[in-house]
């Protein structure tokens, strides 16, 4: 299942550079879905490398064309809705429908999106010296790196994706292992919706060793995560070194009751 994807760098699906491969699971039965493409060392260098050519072309792209391209995403994603539905079913365990409802989701952050995208305002105020007006201009911040969970993969990683592609950002997205497929989907719609290489890129593999060499690259200049408390501070320490910005959502996890 896992063959026509891999490492999605510069726009292309390609092996990773050691050809080494990890097993899914499929959690209701237990049993070996596929085997996923495995990051090494060499591909996060080629993504980071990629992201920063393809930043230099998302930023400056007109806003209007960037919200279409989001707009456009969306689209894809209900359109394949129950392509998209099947690998959630299969990766993570959900019910059918709830899979079907996460799409719709995800296909309205992009959406939302799309329309922030034209509403970037910048500002002009008052200075303190006479005839004189500050204007605040918004940029985009750069390379930012998706760290996205099992439990809701298409729903967060739309969120982090969209948000970077409306600010003119380009992004390295890492799904988790367990569920990397239905992000592999979701990456192969924003390529056929015209997002230009480099712009939009995914490594698979582990996350420990993904997730720290990218945090050491002076080319990411935010990390988004959602994940455990554990690994937040791990990524809030590593940020701190170089200064780059996070958003955070950590310890979501629901109880479970035994009644």
């Amino acid at each position: 299942m896992y063959e026509k994807f891999g490492q999605f760098i510069d726009g292309k699906w390609q092996q990773a550079e050691k050809k080494e491969t990890y097993d899914v699971i499929n959690p209701a039965t237990e049993e070996v879905i596929g085997k996923a493409s495995k990051a090494s060392s060499a591909d996060v260098q080629k993504a980071l490398k990629s992201a920063e050519k393809g930043l230099e072309i998302w930023k400056n792209t007109a806003p209007w064309q960037r919200a279409y391209t989001l707009r456009k995403i969306a689209d894809l994603m209900r359109e394949r809705k129950d392509v998209l539905a099947k690998w959630l079913t299969l990766e993570v365990g959900k019910p059918l429908a709830e899979a079907v409802g996460e799409i719709g989701g995800g296909a309205d952050i992009f959406e939302w999106n799309a329309e922030e995208t034209k509403r970037i305002y910048g500002q002009t105020q008052q200075s303190r010296f006479p005839d004189t007006r500050v204007h605040v201009y918004y940029q985009p911040v750069g390379v930012v790196a998706a760290l996205v969970p099992w439990n809701f993969p298409i729903v967060l990683a739309s969120r982090k994706i969209s948000t970077s592609l409306a600010a003119g950002c380009s992004v390295i997205c890492k799904p988790d292992t367990i569920t990397p497929g239905a992000v592999m989907e979701l990456v192969n719609i924003c390529k056929e919706a015209g997002v230009p290489d480099g712009v939009v890129n995914l490594l698979s593999g582990d996350p420990a060793e993904i997730s720290n060499e990218l945090m050491e690259s002076d080319i990411i200049k935010k990390v988004s995560i959602t994940g455990s408390t554990r690994v937040g501070k791990i990524i809030l320490k590593k940020a701190a070194e170089k200064v780059q910005r996070v958003t955070m959502e950590l310890s979501g996890h629901s109880p479970f009751i035994v009644c």
